[in-house]
Parts: structure tokens; C-alpha cells; sequence
């Protein structure tokens, strides 16, 4: 889409939206620099995903090891 059609919708909004359409334009920045960031070290969200075992009463012990006398 050319900027020229963004510039004349963002003319047709309220300013009182600016502030909402301005943290928009943040949230795309960041999805940008995340995607860029992912690319360039060629990394995949969530690949050790299921990968680590741990059981399932993992935080049995956290009271002894808060209180622990030693």
C-alpha cells in the first residue's frame, strides 16, 4: 500500500486517536525488531518446546528448602 494512501486515512481519524493509533504503530515496530532479531540469528520461538522433563511434583520440597535449619 503507498504512504500516500496511509497519510490520507490517518487524516481522516480524530486526533483524539492519535495516541491509540501511535502505540499501534509501537506494537508494529516491536513485531519488526522481533522478526528481524529472529531471522538474523535464525532462531525459532518455542523449539525446545517439550524438550525438558521435570516431574510433576516439582515444587514438593519449596517449604524444607525455606525453611531449612542449617
Amino acid at each position: 500500500m503507498p504512504l500516500a494512501i496511509l497519510e490520507q486515512k490517518l487524516k481522516e481519524f480524530p486526533e483524539e486517536y492519535f495516541d491509540e493509533i501511535n502505540a499501534f504503530f509501537d506494537l508494529l515496530s516491536y513485531k519488526v525488531a522481533v522478526l528481524a532479531k529472529k531471522e538474523k540469528h535464525n532462531i525459532t520461538p518455542g523449539l525446545a518446546q517439550g524438550k525438558w522433563k521435570y516431574p510433576k511434583n516439582i515444587n514438593a520440597f519449596d517449604d524444607d528448602v525455606a525453611f531449612d535449619d542449617a
